[in-house]
């Protein structure tokens, strides 16, 4: 027997590590086949990031090692490929995955590959299985090898089935043995219902064609049930757009119960279709009634009418944007919404106006900003494309967030990033990039986000002009906040280096975007923050009356780590006035003397404890302010 190894390593999050689907979805269909199941063997798929040396010492006698190639895996696959090969010289080397461009040279640069394949394994690699024997690699579509020392590249297209009947890694038992060999870890899934993406937008790598295909209903509700056998709390969708189709909210159904039966899956994590929105909005709303999402997708990219064009996207419009945030506030759905910075047609002006835009229009609990990354596969990684736009693209260390910062990385791995464009220069990006943290740390997560409301409600304030005021009163200005903004403008400067995120002990074994790093910063040293933010908020005239009322809200609607049972003292009932602006009401300010009791659903006593549960997992839920269960006001 013949033996295939696949290698598949991610990173772990605090203990956490994903279960390698792509490579598990591969083995079982090869399973299936009965040519290929007599003549082969699947030891073992390698999956944690551990030292080269210690991989290879699980790999034995390989005929095949195959690697599926990601952007957070590319460097550390090279490494121990090479490292097999020199082991095993006759050993036949495949690279696959999204991180194989078609048109990579690869071939050409790097001896000890032999193969790569493209799109999608299952049928790929069945058919490269099916003709190494003979040597016929030639048979095998969306395959390049070498011949007579020049590298041959077969079909780039593959036919597909309409339907992707492949069979299930979960139910055919080819994750037992990892499971079975790693006792104490919490494993993460991946459940795909469908493949396909009927969008075109030119930064995405979907390289399965626009053609929407789905995985028969019996196999989708099969592995959700071994899910929650197997307790595995987080599992995130692979679907491009889950809720386009009416059969979703059957799965969503699904899910649910398989919770209220076990307790599991905690966590359901998909990236939700933006034009479904009907649909979408009962799906969340039945996922959040037992806690199962993060909150309903609202992603933009950019608000940028010339972004928009040059990406080959369409955006909902405004008034749908501020309806569907009426809708979900009313409901009490948690939502979030994402850019991404840095892409071709976009401004400084556009992309800050863009962020505050959406804060007009009712989406004040979470906001995800993300570096344009160049994809391999994708139209922004066109050298055309590059030249027609002014891409500047940069080569930094990859930046996981929310993982160990001294991972003593034997192997580093790489992103490539745009850093400017015809539209956006340099110095312009990097303002950029701390108008978004400014922002997001201060509004989004919520460290003076009532005051702001206030100001735009009551004196007209634009969000824009208050952040931006805020931004230049920070880094001309002196103390601790300037101090913190200046390390930040300074990483982001020297961003060749690619140092993107935030580490201090206490706040737990982890890094952090530079948003959470000063938020955490702040919420810690609240009154410290707070002292050096005033001067900058009383310039607004904040009616005497009422600016005691508003400090002493905003300081108890925050959650802050050790924060028990608390009562304030209002002269306005705040609470019921920012509910229902965020409800999109226009409501009059009540003077009335009020209690503002709180009662958290958790004590944080430990920083790293809140840190996690507050801003990792519970920031796109609003945790870091006080929800209306914990809220009461006694008048």
């Amino acid at each position: 027997m013949k033996k295939v190894y696949f290698v598949q390593v991610g990173f772990e999050f605090d203990g956490s590590v994903y279960l390698p689907y792509a490579a598990g979805t591969i083995i079982a269909n090869c399973l299936a086949q009965p040519d290929i199941k007599t003549e082969y063997e699947f030891p073992r798929i390698i999956f944690r990031r551990e030292k080269i040396a210690d991989a290879l010492s699980k790999i034995e006698q390989p005929y095949i090692v195959a690697f599926s190639c990601s952007v957070w895996n590319m460097e550390y696959n090279k490494a121990l490929a090479k490292a097999v090969k020199e082991k095993y010289p006759g050993c036949i080397v495949t690279f696959g995955g999204h991180s194989v461009d078609v048109d990579s040279d690869l071939l050409d640069t790097e001896s000890y590959i032999d193969i790569l394949t493209f799109g999608e394994g299952e049928t790929v690699f069945a058919e490269l299985l099916r003709n190494l024997p003979s040597g016929d690699i030639g048979k095998v579509p969306q395959a390049a090898y070498r011949k007579d020392g020049k590298t041959v590249r077969a079909e780039k297209s593959c036919p597909v089935s309409k339907d992707i009947d492949y069979p299930s890694p979960y139910l055919t038992g080819v994750f037992d043995r990892i499971i079975e060999e790693n006792p104490g870890t919490e494993f993460l899934s991946v459940l795909e219902t469908n493949r396909g993406c009927p969008y075109s937008c030119a930064y995405c790598d979907w390289v399965t064609g626009k053609k929407m295909r789905f995985f028969p209903m019996e196999k989708v509700l099969g592995e959700i049930a071994w899910l929650s056998e197997h307790k595995i709390a987080y599992c995130f969708c692979a679907d491009s757009n889950f809720g386009m189709f009416e059969r979703d909210y059957e799965i969503a159904e699904a899910l649910v119960a398989a919770k209220k039966k076990t307790g599991f899956p905690q966590v359901f994590r998909p990236c939700y279709e933006k034009n479904s929105a009907d649909r979408v909005f009962r799906i969340c709303s039945l996922l959040n009634s037992v806690g199962m999402d993060k909150g309903a997708t609202m992603a933009y990219q950019t608000l940028s009418d010339a972004a928009l064009e040059k990406i080959g996207r369409k955006n909902l419009t405004m008034e749908h944007f501020s309806a569907l945030m009426k809708k979900y506030n009313e409901a009490g759905i948690p939502t979030y919404s994402e850019l991404i910075l840095g892409l071709p047609g976009e401004t400084k002006e556009s992309f800050c106006e863009g962020i505050c835009k959406l804060m007009e229009n009712g989406q004040h609990n979470s906001l995800s900003v993300y570096h344009c990354e160049v994809l391999p596969n994708s139209d922004l990684s066109r050298p055309e494309y590059i030249k027609e736009n002014g891409i500047e693209v940069i080569k930094v260390g990859f930046n996981h967030i929310h993982s160990a910062p001294d991972k003593n990385e034997e192997i580093p791995e790489y992103s490539y990033l745009v850093r400017s464009t015809a539209t956006m220069n340099r110095d312009d990006w990097v303002y950029s990039n701390l108008f978004s943290v400014c922002s997001q740390c201060f509004h989004s997560l919520g460290f003076l986000r009532f005051i702001a409301i206030y100001l735009y409600t009551e004196k007209g304030v634009r969000y824009y002009d208050f952040y931006n005021g805020l931004l230049s009163y920070i880094m001309e200005g002196s103390g601790i906040i300037h101090d913190l903004f200046e390390v930040f403008r300074e990483k982001y400067d020297s961003s060749l280096a690619g140092d993107w995120n935030y580490h201090k002990p206490e706040f737990g074994h982890v890094t952090w975007f530079f948003e959470e790093g000063a938020f955490l910063e702040a919420v810690t040293r609240f009154d410290e923050y707070m002292s050096e933010l005033l001067p900058y908020i009383k310039q607004y005239d904040i009616d005497e009356d009422v600016f005691p009322s508003l400090l002493a809200y905003q300081r108890a609607i925050l959650r802050k780590p050790g924060d028990g049972e608390s009562r304030t003292q209002l002269g306005y009932d705040l609470y019921s006035y920012f509910d229902a602006i965020i409800k999109g009401e226009t409501p009059p300010l009540e003077k009335v003397s009020c209690a503002m009791v709180i009662k958290p659903y958790a004590v944080f006593d430990s920083v790293a404890e809140y840190a996690k549960e507050t801003v990792w997992f519970g920031r796109r839920r609003g945790r870091t302010t006080y929800g209306k269960n914990e809220v009461t006001i006694e008048r």
